[in-house]
C-alpha cells in the first residue's frame, strides 16, 4: 500500500520548506510534494489525488476564493488546511465546497500550527506521531515558549511526563470540570482542536481517557513556579 501524499501548495521557498518539515515532524512515512501554483498541483497528480493539501491563499495563478474554488473542482473530497498571513482574506473566504477544512494563520506560533496540522492529518487518515523532546523542544524555547516538566509526587523525581504550557491550560480547565466546548471558548480554539491537545496529553501521561488524566494531574505537583492556572496570570 503507497504512502500517504500531502500536497503542499506554497510559492514562497522558506514556507514552503517550513511547513514540508513540520510535516516530517509530526507524520510518519509520508510522501510530501510541494508546488508553487495551483495548476503546477493539479498537474503533478494528473489523475490521482492527494490524501491532504495544505495551501496557501496567495498564489501567482490564483488569489483567496479562486484557489479554494480551483482545487474544489479536482478534489472536493480532499481534506484542506489553508494558510495565510493575511487575516482579513483568511476571514473572507469559504470551504463549504470542501469536506474538511481547517485555517492556519502564518503569524500562528509553532504549538497552534502542530496542533492543527496534528489534527488535519489525523482526520485524513495519516500516521502521526508527536516527539516533544526534540525540534519541537527547540522550537518552543526558540519562540520563548515554556514547557512544564511534572514531578513524580512519591518519589520527587522527574516522572518523564512533559505538557506544554498550552496543554497545561487544558489540563486546568479540564480538572476544573469544564466540556471541551468550554475550554474551546476559554482558550479561544476550536473544540476539534481541544480534542486533539487531548489525544496528545493522554499520550504523555499514559493514561486511557479524562478521569485518568485528571486523578494523576491533580497527583503530580508542578515543578514550574508559575503553575498552569490560566486565570491566575495578568
Amino acid at each position: 500500500m503507497s504512502n500517504p501524499k500531502i500536497l503542499v501548495i506554497e510559492d514562497h521557498p522558506l514556507f514552503a520548506t517550513g511547513i514540508k518539515e513540520l510535516v516530517e515532524f509530526v507524520a510518519t512515512n509520508t510522501e510530501i510534494i510541494c508546488a508553487g501554483s495551483v495548476n503546477e498541483a493539479i498537474s503533478l497528480f494528473d489523475h490521482s489525488s492527494p490524501n491532504l493539501v495544505i495551501t496557501d491563499l496567495r498564489l501567482p495563478d490564483f488569489t483567496g476564493q479562486g484557489v479554494l474554488d480551483k482545487l474544489a473542482q479536482h478534489w472536493p473530497q480532499v481534506p484542506i488546511v489553508i494558510m495565510s498571513g493575511d487575516s482579513q482574506l483568511l476571514a473572507s473566504v469559504s470551504v463549504s465546497n470542501h469536506t474538511l477544512s481547517w485555517q492556519i494563520s502564518k503569524a500562528e506560533g509553532f504549538e497552534q500550527t502542530s496542533a492543527v496540522l496534528l489534527e488535519a492529518l489525523t482526520r485524513a487518515g495519516v500516521n502521526v506521531q508527536w516527539r516533544p523532546n526534540s525540534s519541537a523542544t527547540r522550537q518552543n524555547n526558540a519562540q520563548g515558549a515554556q514547557t512544564n516538566t511534572l514531578s513524580n509526587g512519591r518519589s520527587g523525581r522527574n516522572s518523564g511526563i512533559q505538557l506544554t504550557h498550552k496543554q497545561q491550560q487544558v489540563m486546568h480547565y479540564l480538572a476544573s470540570g469544564l466540556s471541551n466546548k468550554e475550554i474551546a471558548r476559554k482558550l479561544d480554539l476550536s473544540p476539534e482542536t481541544i480534542k486533539t491537545h487531548l489525544r496528545e496529553i493522554f499520550t504523555r501521561m499514559n493514561v486511557k481517557n479524562r478521569t485518568q488524566a485528571v486523578s494523576l494531574y491533580r497527583k503530580i505537583p508542578r515543578l514550574n513556579g508559575n503553575g498552569s492556572n490560566p486565570d491566575a496570570r495578568m
